[in-house]
Order: structure tokens, then sequence, then C-alpha cells
């Protein structure tokens, strides 16, 4: 069957090696200054960083490589390469490609020092199947591939990893592993063009609960279909913004988080780091982007919030904890650079979260820092959410007026501090524990006068009627 679907072509590592001219001795030097600190002197994953990082680093003694090009266990040189200067996105490794090529290919030489019994094998690259172009036909072809070959027990129905095999999956040496979220495919590990999809497809990912799937596929062109079907989950790649801007609206402004209203509104995109500045530090976090809407009225203002979570939590006290997003503000900004600590605050400055929580509903609070919340007391904040299918979508509302000095007052025209947390509860995400951004700014786009909907009309009126009259005064001397 692979003979038939898969052509291979032998490539010998060692002429890889020789043609890049890797040095191993000198590959040593750049291992111990830039990567040993994660996998270990020895290369057995087992660096002094190792401890606080997730997933766990590479150990290199095994031989096994997750991301290839092959369709045997062994990697080429340029699959090495390639890991080194891209990095593995939603992990530790970084890119390294900062580091001058050739000591990106030493790196590789000294590499595969760490287990030469594993490469005695010579790497035999798959050359896939004729490509076939997206349609619609292919993306239905690669639907029912998806389901018949049971991608969504691991990545969901809707692609967002959340499958309801997801809880059980472990990797080769037994540590907790997540699939990958089909929707975002600018963080896929070994890229996310269509031949670097198709070829995870077709030979798997080594040392993880994703298989080779060559013989799952009923015809060869199957690969196409079911990368076709992948691509077309991602809304594409997302532009990342700066400015959120709320929009005026007339009229009473839906909690629902599915009224039409809210599809009308275009969203701002916006990044969330780990927490990495204070113990516990979330080095892999579980939410890295929330889409947001933000629409106000004569008398309040809402926000529309969208993330994925692959799994919906209220918290039982043990392992898992609440899902939560909070919107966090200075109570009162200042009209210069000066803004309190984007940590939630510190003891000398507060900040003002307007807050979700899984159970508890909407909510307003102070915080003087990640682990001292203070519920305010009378707050008129309300909302609503919904999830399905791996995301939530949640509108909170609040009025535009402060009751008090704790609370942010909401004014058109001005720029107002903006920053954001998220917690994943089923990640065991809680406290310092979190996603974050720093500072943004949020600005209260001006109401648009009436004026411009009433002065065209008039003066095409008077236009017309001074036409009339020239016309008429005309005829009158003729």
């Amino acid at each position: 069957m692979i003979a038939v679907i898969v052509a291979v072509s032998v490539v010998a590592a060692a002429g890889t090696a020789a043609a890049q001219g890797g040095d191993a001795g000198a590959g040593k030097a750049v291992y111990d200054l830039k990567c040993a600190g994660c996998h270990g002197e020895k290369g057995d994953g087992k660096g002094p960083a190792a401890e606080l990082l997730e997933p766990r680093p590479r150990d290199f003694t095994t031989g096994v490589y997750k991301v290839r090009s092959t369709a045997t266990k062994v990697p080429t040189d340029q699959d090495l390469f390639r890991v080194i200067t891209e990095g593995m996105p939603g992990t530790s490794m970084p890119p390294w490609a900062v580091l001058p090529e050739k000591d990106r290919w030493n790196l590789v030489a000294y590499l595969k020092r760490f287990a030469p019994e594993k490469r005695e094998e010579a790497p035999k690259r798959v050359e896939l199947p004729r490509e076939v172009a997206s349609s619609a036909e292919s993306i239905k072809r690669g639907r029912e591939m998806y389901e018949a070959i049971e991608c969504n027990k691991c990545h969901g129905d809707q692609g967002r990893a959340d499958g309801p095999s997801r809880a059980e999956l472990k990797d080769d040496w037994g540590h907790p592993i997540r699939p990958a979220n089909l929707t975002k495919p600018w963080s896929f590990r070994g890229g996310a063009s269509r031949t670097d999809i198709a070829r995870r497809i077709a030979v798997g990912v080594l040392g993880t609960p994703m298989p080779s799937f060559i013989d799952s596929v009923e015809k060869p062109e199957d690969v196409w279909h079911l990368t076709n079907y992948i691509l077309s989950l991602s809304p594409g790649a997302p532009r990342y913004a700066t400015l959120v801007t709320v929009t005026s609206v007339a009229g009473a402004i839906p909690d629902d988080p599915d009224a039409a209203l809210w599809k009308r509104i275009a969203p701002s995109h916006i990044p969330l780091m780990g927490q990495v500045i204070v113990d516990p530090r979330n080095f892999n976090p579980s939410i890295d982007l929330v889409a947001v809407r933000a629409v106000y009225n004569d008398r309040e203002i809402a926000f529309h919030l969208t993330w994925d979570d692959p799994t919906e939590s209220t918290g039982d006290g043990t392992r898992a904890f609440p899902d939560a997003i909070s919107l966090q503000f200075p109570p009162r900004p200042s009209g210069g650079a000066e803004r309190p600590y984007f940590l939630m605050g510190d003891a000398s400055e507060g900040v003002y979260l307007l807050r979700w929580e899984s159970g508890k509903g909407v909510g307003e609070a102070t915080a003087h820092g990640p682990t001292k919340l203070a519920p305010l007391a009378g707050a008129e904040a309300t909302g609503r959410a919904v999830f399905a299918a791996g995301q939530y979508r949640l509108v909170m509302k609040r009025p535009l007026a402060s009751k008090d000095a704790a609370r942010t007052e909401f004014r058109p025209g001005v720029f107002t501090p903006v920053a954001f947390q998220a917690w994943d509860g089923g990640a065991g995400e809680a406290g310092p524990k979190m996603s974050l951004t720093s500072w943004y700014y949020l600005r209260l786009e001006e109401p648009e006068s009436s004026r411009r909907f009433v002065l065209p009309p008039v003066v095409a009126i008077l236009t017309l009627a001074a036409m009339l009259l020239v016309v008429r005064v005309a005829q009158m001397r003729s």
C-alpha cells in the first residue's frame, strides 16, 4: 500500500551534512551557549530550565524528532535545520534565525552525535501525490475523510482542539499533550503551508498520538482533500490591532453574543502571552488570542469577546478552576503616559477590572496585584456567555458613567488604556497563572452628527432651484 501511495528517494544523511559543511565541534560551542539550558549538557532534555517548561524540551538521545519530511523515523539534515531556524510554536523553543546560518548547520552536525545509532538508516524523503487544488468539492471530500479517520476525536468537530480524546492524550514519554488547534495554522509546528500540512498528515508526528495516515486514506489524493479541508477551518492569519475602536450605535445594545449587530462589527484581534513574571508562571498558555468588538450608545458600553478554550470549566475545587476573562483599566486615566503596573496593578496603584467568570457571570472589581482582587459593591455590569465547539462568545455591558472613583468612566474621543487577562480553568490556570497583555488603547468614536444626513439633500435641492432659476431667466430674456 505504501509503495503505491508514497514514492521515496534515499538521501544520505552524511552526504547532506558534508554538503552543508556542518562542524560538530563548532556546533557544541553553540549548543552549550544557546541550547543546554533547556536540553541539558548531555542532550537528554534535563537542562536547568526543563522542569519549568511545558511541553518538556526534546531529549536528543532518543533520536526521535517530531517534525520530519521522511517516510522513515530519521529526519533529514534540512528538517533539523528548519526546526532550529523556525522554532516550535506553542513551546518554549524559539526560532534561532538570529544565529548565523553556519552556526545553525554546525548545530545540526552536533545534534546528530547524541544518537548516532538512530541514523544508521538513511532518511527516505516522502514524495506526496500530485497536488489537488482547493474547491468546494475537495473540501467536502476532506470533511468526509476528517470524520472517517476520526481526526475529530482529538481535534474536535470544528478543529478547535476540543475533541473527546483530548484529556487522555500523552506523548511517548507519558507527558500530557495538546492536539493542534486547526483553526490557527500560523501556530502549526513544522509549518503552515499546504505542503507542510499534507506532509504532517502523510508521515505523522513522531513521539505523539498523531500517527501517519498514509494507510488510512482511501486514495492518495485524499491527503490533499484533507489538507484543503483543514485550511478551510481557518479564517486566515489575524491582523493584530494596536487600538480597540468602540463604535457608536443608536438604540439598545443586545446582550446575545450571536445577535446580528456583532456580526457587523469588525473585530480587533489581541494576542495574549503567558504570564512569566511571578510564580506560578505560565510558559505554555492555553489562550493566546481574543477577538474584541465594542460598541456604545448614550447610556452604556458593551464588549463582545471571542476566544478559543477546549473545555468549559466552572471549577471543581481540585484540578480545574473556573474559566475567566478580564478587561483592565486605570480607575482614572491620565492624559500622559503614566499607567498602573500592567500585571493587575500593585500596592501603590490599583486597577479597575470588568471581569467574567464561568459560573458567576460578569462583575466589577479592583486589583492591587494578581492575587489581590476585591469585588466592587453595587456592581452594575451585566453580561451573557455562550460556549460551543471549543469557543466562548461573551458580551459584557456596563454604564458609561462612573459611580465612584474606583470605576473607570468612558467618554467619546478619549484614549483609555486597556489590558486583557484570560484563564483556562480546565488547564489549571488561576491567579497569576494566566494569559495576559500589556497596555493597549481603547477609543470611543465620536457620535456621527445628523447634519451629514441632512445637509447633502438640502444642498442638492438648493442647487437644483438655482439651476431652474438660471434657466427661467434665460428663457425670459430670449
